[in-house]
């Protein structure tokens, strides 16, 4: 079954890109889908692996000096022609090796299954509320802050799109997608944790996640040690070291998420209207 694998980046984490695939390259070498890394302007590749750079603002008209995050994914989900979407972010580093069949096993189970919106790969993403019809998976909860989550899932394309609103970040797009998930009555499922579980079985065994508020998290340190790979861990800094913000910047902060929950309240009484009698 034909499916696409999104790394999701941008130009200014371009010394995770050598890492991730480094490790991708090893962990993952019966990987059957599409590689897509999203990048903003930059080329990019990587030896024995066919990974397409999207570049998805060039050509691009857009305000500010940059695109949104959510502008960016959607462009990159343009380049796609697969129904189903395996979505990583360039921090996600892998630690072992993947389970390819269980992964080929749900992309499956999503072609049977149209009403299968996402299916989430790991026990660290969603709440579940009980078992699904299906085995070692669970139906994830509708009323929770995050149940639209950037960890490692399993999307149908068309679903992402639709929770897309391109001027939202992606703090924006996962609280407040989370909420036009509920109106839509999507169906979502998430791997058991009797079956999963971290540092014990997990499908896609990763950092969650590599990079924090900018600076390196410190598990990346011995496992780039023990597969030999370079990094200057100063330039970015590591997390344990990183200042308290500003106090304006939290104010500034805090004045845009009230603007953006006005915004999101609309969003979800036009949503309303059209899916309360579907």
């Amino acid at each position: 079954m034909q499916y696409s694998i999104l790394i999701n980046t941008c130009d200014k984490f371009e010394d995770c890109w050598d890492p991730f695939f480094k490790l991708f390259k090893l962990y993952w070498s019966d990987c059957r889908g599409t590689i897509y890394l999203n990048t903003e302007y930059k080329d990019y590749s990587y030896p024995g692996l066919s990974v397409v750079p999207v570049k998805g603002c060039v050509g691009k008209s857009f305000k500010g000096k940059f695109a949104t995050w959510s502008s960016c994914l959607k462009w990159a989900l343009d380049k796609m022609d697969s129904d189903i979407v395996l979505y990583m972010q360039e921090d996600y580093f892998l630690k072992a090796p993947v389970k390819n069949d269980l992964v080929e096993k749900y992309v499956k189970l999503m072609y049977e299954h149209p009403d299968i919106k996402c299916i989430h790969l790991t026990d660290q993403a969603v709440r579940t509320c009980g078992k699904s019809e299906y085995e070692n998976l669970d139906i994830v909860e509708f009323n929770q802050r995050y149940r639209v989550s950037c960890q490692a899932a399993l999307w149908r394309r068309d679903e992402l799109y639709a929770l897309i609103r391109e001027y939202e970040d992606a703090w924006q797009f996962e609280e407040f997608g989370s909420q036009r998930s509920a109106v839509m009555k999507s169906k979502y499922l998430c791997v058991s944790r009797d079956f999963v579980k971290l540092n014990q079985f997990e499908i896609i065994p990763y950092i969650f996640t590599g990079i924090v508020q900018g600076r390196w998290y410190e598990e990346t340190v011995p496992l780039f040690e023990k597969h030999g790979i370079e990094m200057d861990f100063t330039k970015r800094g590591m997390l344990k070291d990183a200042p308290k913000k500003p106090f304006l910047k939290r104010v500034k902060y805090r004045l845009n998420k009230i603007k953006a929950i006005w915004i999101q309240k609309k969003e979800l009484k036009k949503l309303k209207k059209k899916y309360v009698n579907l």
